[in-house]
Order: structure tokens, then sequence, then C-alpha cells
């Protein structure tokens, strides 16, 4: 159903004279009041794409299971009547389906990387049919679409290379910047030393939690009162306030396209201790006081006690996470629908 409309808040530039352009993006996930962190980087996308003069609706299908989907095309068909959209936005594989079976409008689709790689167990053991499956689905419907997104090079590889761009998620620098914020004032000791887990544990196995609880018994053998925190279901404000407060991020995870809370650890300048995932390395690998490391308890244990003998914030990290500003990657956005209608126009021309 549709569940918000964020106006044009802003036409810029040569546009000012145009109509706000129409865009309807489609989601199983979205924030609310019961989980405000559920799909939020969804949200601060189209609330970066309104300030960019663009007309923006959510449509969120409710439900559960791979029932939600099916029945979200009823209420794609119904959002697309109610007005005239330009473009149709759908975000993970699922959602695309859904748009595609409800309309012929424009369809760009937004690939994160489970709906691609499909689920595993929390030691990262795959299921073959499922892997195939996720992998065969996406690449079918990247071939269905006007323009495809990949949040990382390693998913645009499974994608259609002619009709996908590389474009990860942008960061709010509003929220997620350097500040001095003391342990107490998120509940944490200050004799402490405290790593926080990138994810929440009940997000899937693909997270692989049990991974990084091994790994951290053997940082307790030489560092006692050192804490593995997690985060569940926390609104961004919170998550900035933490990740200004702990020592180290870690992340385990089977697979990612380009997790956001790598990007937004790096604006809060704070040291980060990965296995090989997503676009990981590529963020990390130039700053002093980051590993990249096998995914082993042993090697993440040996990276994690590095961090904290050093014991220092990084440096100049959040200057390099400028780039992937909200604004900025809005703005490829915005230029990835102008490209579509420009193709769409071209063709309705010859096909007059």
């Amino acid at each position: 159903m549709l569940i918000a409309n964020y106006q044009a808040v802003a036409i810029l530039g040569d546009h000012k004279e145009q109509a706000a352009m129409m865009v309807l993006h489609v989601t199983g996930a979205y924030p609310t009041k019961q989980n405000p962190s559920e799909g939020v980087f969804i949200r601060t996308q189209v609330e970066s794409l309104a300030k960019l003069g663009i007309d923006v609706d959510v449509c969120l299908l409710n439900g559960t299971g791979i029932g939600k989907y099916i029945k979200g095309i009823a209420e794609v068909r119904k959002a697309v009547r109610s007005r005239e959209y330009d473009i149709v936005h759908a975000h993970y594989m699922y959602s695309g389906w859904t748009a595609r079976l409800a309309t012929a409008l424009p369809l760009v689709v937004s690939f994160m990387g489970n709906d691609v790689y499909g689920d595993c167990s929390e030691w990262g053991e795959y299921r073959a049919s499922n892997r195939v499956l996720h992998g065969l689905f996406s690449r079918l419907l990247s071939y269905a679409t006007a323009h495809n997104i990949a949040k990382s090079a390693g998913l645009a590889k499974h994608l259609r290379a002619k009709t996908t761009s590389i474009i990860s998620n942008g960061v709010d620098l509003d929220i997620f910047y350097p500040r001095a914020v003391a342990k107490r004032e998120v509940g944490l000791k200050e004799d402490e030393q405290h790593v926080l887990f990138a994810g929440r544990p009940s997000a899937g196995g693909y997270k692989r939690y049990p991974l990084a609880e091994a790994a951290f018994e053997l940082v307790r053998q030489s560092n006692p009162s050192a804490k593995l925190v997690t985060l569940d279901k926390r609104p961004q404000q919170e998550v900035a306030r933490f990740l200004n407060a702990v020592d180290c991020l870690l992340l385990t995870s089977a697979h990612e396209g380009s997790p956001n809370i790598v990007k937004e650890a790096l604006a809060c300048n704070l040291p980060i201790v990965s296995v090989d995932v997503g676009d990981v390395a590529e963020r990390i690998r130039e700053f002093e006081g980051c590993y990249i490391v096998p995914d082993e308890p042993a090697f993440i244990a040996e990276a994690l006690a590095k961090v904290l003998v050093r014991g220092k914030r990084l440096s100049g990290a959040y200057a390099a996470v400028d780039e992937m500003s909200l604004a900025k990657i809005g703005r490829r956005i915005q230029s990835l629908y102008e490209h579509v209608l420009s193709r769409s126009c071209r063709r309705g021309e010859v096909g007059a």
C-alpha cells in the first residue's frame, strides 16, 4: 500500500521550469515505530531524491513470505493507476518481480545482496538450490528492467552488464560524523573496550554471529574485560552514538553488497575488522587501523586484538566518505532516471 509521499522540495538548475519527475518506489522493507532500522537506507534515499526535485511515493508490500510479493502485484497496480508515474524503482529482487508483473512502466531495480546470493546458515553454509534460484531469478529480472543498480561490483557480475550501474547506498553525514561520545552515554562502562557487531544476530544466518562470538572468545583470553556489543532495531541517531562510543566494528557476514554500517563507521572514524565481503576491502584498505581477514576465528581475533591495543580512532576516514553522501548518491540516481526516461522517449518516437 502507499505509505508515504515525498513531494519535490526543490527543482534545481535548468530543470526549474519543468514538472517534477514522478517515481514510485516499491519495497518490502521500510522503517516503522516497531523497527526503526528496517530499510532505513531506502527511506533516506527517497528523502534525498525529493530534495533534488523528484516527486516520490513509497509503496510498502505488507505481509510475510513470498505471499506478500504475490499480493503486492495488485497493490502496485492500484498505486500506478492513482498517479502518472514516470518510473517505478523497486528495492530487492522479489519487489522487483512484483513491480515488473504489475506494470509496463520503465522499471529500475536495486539489488542488495541477499536477494542475489540467497540464504545461508549461521556458519555460512548455502543450500545449492536456494543459491542457484536466487541467482537465476535475479539475472532473469535484470533482463526485464530498464536499468539495474548493484550495490557492489561483485553483485553486478550476476546481472545484465549492459543495463547495470554500481551505486552504493548513501550515508547521512548529518547523523554520522566524528564526535566525542562518552561510553556511559550509551550504557557502556568507561573502563572496558567494546566491539560492535555489524548487524543484528536476528537478521539472518548470513551475518554469522557465531563466528563473531567464537573470535571474541579468543580475544577475551588476553583482554578479559572486552565486550562484544549488538544492536537491534535502533534508530540511526542511536546507532551513530554507539559508533562514536565503541572501539571497533566487526563484520563477519557470508555475503554483502555494500554494507551501510561500514560506511557509517568510517564517517565516525571507527576502526573496522571485516572478512573479505562485498565492497568492504575497497572501502577500508587505505586506513591504518582497519583489517580485512580470513573468515576464521583466530585471524579475526588477532586483528581485533591489534585494534584494541592500538586504541586509536581512524584519521581522515570521514573526509573519504564524502563521495558517498546522500546528496551525491542521490544525484547519481537522478541522472540514471533521466537516462532511463530519455531512452524510453526515443523508443516511443521510433514506435510512433
